[in-house]
């Protein structure tokens, strides 16, 4: 196999002297140096491209290019100064959605169980940076651990939103050309979803498609071939996480911030703990949700198995004053619209909505070196703006742009195992799109590796009898009738003092935010949670009124109140660029 990939690289790059090595579980390591960044991608994505390759170590470099790397010598002295400040059953690194998923699932089992993350706050990462499509299953290839946790979490989906308060709206989509030459087009996404077993998916004629969508017969839409995808639906992907991180602090994880990994304690082929900037944590198993530093964290535990590559993706927020044309996701296609936004291992974003009915589009896709590079380019946001069917979509109507860092690796599918290196090491990586829509069934995925290797250990976890899947959804001030706000004002007048006007937010909510199990500190956590800041003005109008309730319920002083993190006190420097 060897000299085979050697030379498919050399036939493809012939200008590029690259050292091919092969382990032997098959995992290929690549140095070498490269012209650009992009031949360092497409090079990984070459050598992953063949199926006996398990995946693959991308070490290459770029000529007279410094590719950022993250330092951790200081956190692993922090942390061997402060010494053991806790010994639990299972550790996991990483609260972003994959995180706090497993998190809830292992809080009805009779262990110690802590979550931790290196921000301020759940879903500071690739969670909050996406457009929270839970998608169908008509968009991974076939066989591919995607494809299988992306149709069965979809399906669990409805009892996720019932049991933790989120909204879940199964708006549905419609994959449509006007055309008999772009026919191909709907086949060939027809025959991806039927072959996932996609729920549902059908594919319909013109009259169907004017009655799941009024609007397309009003405006004289042409339909020769579409495809329904009724399971499409969409989330706050934040909200999830924060409803799944309470959930399981109510059930007795314990959830510790502004925590960076520095290294992981091994001993004799086992996991030991790990060395974070908050002290030493002991630790029986240790499951690595880490997001773009997840192959980083499986380095550090002895397991160097792959590479993550940050896949840069920019969103578009537009004014919810612009109301959306259709009900659900719907959009015609066209050859000359595929080829122009082909990607051969990213499709990028389109345009969907939110529960709040903002119009949302993205994410773009574009790969760059510095795994922490969220920073938002014109033609990111070109691209994101490109994806929009309405002309009525412009510019002026966008009211926040931001960028997320997709953990891509190179097989393009999720990494989830036991180490084979180091037991007692769970890798959950590379978990990018459509991450939101497999979280359920990846927290079930983790928590079966977990107990039945606990099984095998002779440890038996038992079922808590006091274990509460249900959490209580938050009062919506803004969604309640005349009658409902009166009687809650009646009983709290803080609900009747408007703090973020755009948005109808009120000082009870963002009280009772403060109160919750999983504490909110920053402007942008109280963000997440209520919306306050979310609106036309982007925190304008509100901010300050927020600025003094933190101050005054968490018994702070203002300059200690940060942005999103303890890097950025919103009253001592510059926090926006």
């Amino acid at each position: 196999m060897k000299n085979m990939i050697e030379k498919a690289i050399e036939a493809k790059f012939p200008n590029l002297s690259i050292t091919v090595l092969i382990d032997n579980r098959k995992i290929v390591t690549l140095t070498g140096e490269c012209n650009e960044w992009q031949n360092v991608v497409d090079v990984g994505h070459l050598v992953a491209s063949y199926e006996e390759v398990k995946n693959v170590v991308n070490e290459l470099t770029v000529k007279g290019q410094i590719t950022p790397k993250k330092d951790y010598t200081q956190y692993i002295e922090d942390g061997k100064r402060i010494g053991e400040i806790a010994d639990v059953d299972v550790l996991i690194i990483g609260a972003g959605i994959s995180g706090c998923g497993i998190a809830r699932e292992l809080s009805k089992y009779n262990m110690k169980t802590m979550l931790i993350d290196m921000d301020g706050d759940v879903a500071c990462g690739a969670t909050k940076a996406n457009n929270g499509d839970i998608h169908a299953g008509h968009a991974c290839t076939p066989n591919t651990l995607k494809a299988k946790l992306n149709v069965k979490g979809n399906r669990m989906y409805t009892k996720w939103s019932e049991e933790l308060g989120f909204e879940l709206n199964r708006v549905g989509a419609l994959y449509a050309v006007s055309t008999e030459e772009d026919k191909d087009i709907v086949m060939k996404v027809y025959d991806v979803a039927v072959a996932n077993g996609v729920d549902g998916v059908r594919l319909i004629d013109q009259e169907t498609a004017y009655e799941l969508e009024p609007k397309l017969k009003e405006n004289n839409v042409k339909i020769e071939y579409a495809m329904h995808l009724p399971s499409m639906g969409i989330v706050e992907p934040y909200k999830v996480a924060i409803a799944l991180a309470e959930n399981a602090a109510e059930n007795g994880v314990n959830v510790l911030f502004d925590c960076t990994v520095g290294n992981i304690l091994t001993e004799n082929g086992e996991v030991g703990g790990a060395v974070t900037s908050k002290g030493i944590i002991k630790a029986k198993y240790i499951i690595n949700a880490a997001g773009i530093y997840a192959d980083e964290i499986s380095a550090m535990a002895n397991d160097k198995c792959y590479t993550l590559h940050n896949r840069k993706g920019i969103v578009a927020i537009i004014d919810k004053n612009l109301k959306p044309m259709y009900r659900g996701m719907s959009g015609i296609k066209s050859s000359k619209f595929v080829k122009a936004n082909k990607d051969s291992n990213s499709k990028g974003g389109g345009m969907c909505l939110t529960p709040e009915m903002n119009i949302l589009l993205g994410p773009s896709a574009l790969e760059v070196a510095d795994k922490e590079d969220t920073s938002t380019i014109k033609s990111g946001l070109d691209y994101a703006m490109n994806r929009s069917s309405y002309d009525q979509i412009t510019y002026d109507k966008v009211i926040k742009i931001f960028a997320g860092a997709r953990p891509a690796d190179y097989k393009e599918d999720f990494y989830i195992e036991m180490s084979e290196i180091t037991h007692g090491f769970i890798n959950c990586g590379a978990i990018q799109s459509p991450g939101i829509a497999s979280a359920p069934a990846i927290a079930e995925y983790v928590e079966n590796i977990l107990i039945n290797d606990m099984k095998l250990q002779n440890i038996k976890p038992e079922i808590k009898s006091n274990y509460n899947p249900i959490r209580k959804r938050e009062v919506e001030f803004r969604h309640m009738t005349k009658e409902e706000q009166d009687e809650l004002i009646q009983r709290d007048p803080r609900y009747g003092r408007i703090i973020c006007r755009c948005e109808l937010i009120t000082e009870g909510e963002i009280i009772d935010a403060i109160k919750s199990p999983i504490i909110p500190t920053s402007i942008d956590a109280i963000k997440r949670r209520t919306r306050a800041g979310m609106g036309r003005c982007q925190g304008g109008f509100c901010q300050a009124r927020i600025l003094e309730i933190l101050t005054r319920e968490l018994g702070k002083e203002m300059t200690e109140i940060t942005l999103s993190n303890r890097d950025n006190p919103i009253l001592l420097k510059d926090n926006r660029k």
